[in-house]
């Protein structure tokens, strides 16, 4: 098991790429803390924990929105008393508005960047004594490649490109305490995010350009994460990671 004995805090992980990402790091051995940000996911949020224990794993489930301090420290409180450390975080909470430039007001902007962007740097701060007290910890960021192509909604990509430029930061102040940082940059996969898009005629003109000719589910991201959250990746920190089928080859 690549994780034993690790705890991964896991942020939007009711859903998607987050729940695949807690299944596998959980298989590998990993006590997983399952982020979910409101009632409208704590039932998906508390079958996932379920499944896990009934697997002979160890989770637990803590409802925040990483866009707020207060309880991104509830949720560092929370797994520090329960598991007594935080050796992995996974940056995973985002939103998209799917909307135009002409469509996207002041509050569609500023909740984008609050969860995306600046849920990052407060989930990021929280752990960071932590793992700094302990000199060591792993920091996995999910972006995009959506800067890179310069498709999807402006909110979305600016939070992404933010994500990245916040990863290389992270990376070199504190490699030397022990810490690593990388993002994984993600073309579309099959998850509820990103299936209305997947759905529309984009969607068949998106598929045409991916070089490896198929969008696959979301254990492809879960496993790149896995790679760089285990010792096989010990000397790779400020790394972008494309999961992407070749698409911004392109």
């Amino acid at each position: 098991m690549r994780l034993k004995d690790r705890v991964a805090i896991i942020t939007g992980a009711s859903t998607g790429l987050g729940l695949s990402m807690a299944e596998v790091f959980s298989e590998e051995g990993a006590s997983v803390v399952i982020n979910y940000p409101d009632e409208s996911e704590e039932e998906n949020a508390t079958n996932l924990a379920a499944k896990i224990k009934e697997s002979g794993g160890r989770a637990i489930t803590v409802q925040a929105d990483v866009s707020d301090w207060e309880q991104v420290g509830l949720l560092t409180d929370v797994t520090l008393q329960t598991f007594g450390t935080i050796d992995i975080l996974i940056n995973n909470a985002g939103v998209n508005s799917y909307k135009t430039i002409e469509e996207i007001d002041l509050d569609i902007w500023n909740k984008t960047i609050a969860v995306t962007l600046t849920g990052t740097f407060i989930c990021t701060r929280h752990v960071l004594p932590a793992m700094t007290k302990a000199k060591k910890g792993n920091i996995i960021n999910i972006a995009s490649v959506a800067p890179w192509l310069g498709r999807g909604t402006i909110d979305y990509n600016a939070a992404k490109a933010g994500v990245l430029a916040v990863t290389r930061s992270i990376a070199r102040q504190y490699g030397p305490t022990g810490i690593r940082c990388n993002t994984i940059a993600p073309s579309l996969h099959k998850t509820p995010m990103a299936d209305r898009v997947l759905d529309s005629k984009e969607g068949l003109d998106y598929l045409d350009s991916i070089p490896l000719g198929f969008v696959p589910g979301p254990d492809s991201v879960a496993k790149a994460a896995l790679f760089l959250a285990s010792d096989e990746s010990y000397y790779i920190s400020g790394h972008c990671m494309l999961v992407d089928g070749g698409l911004t080859l392109r």
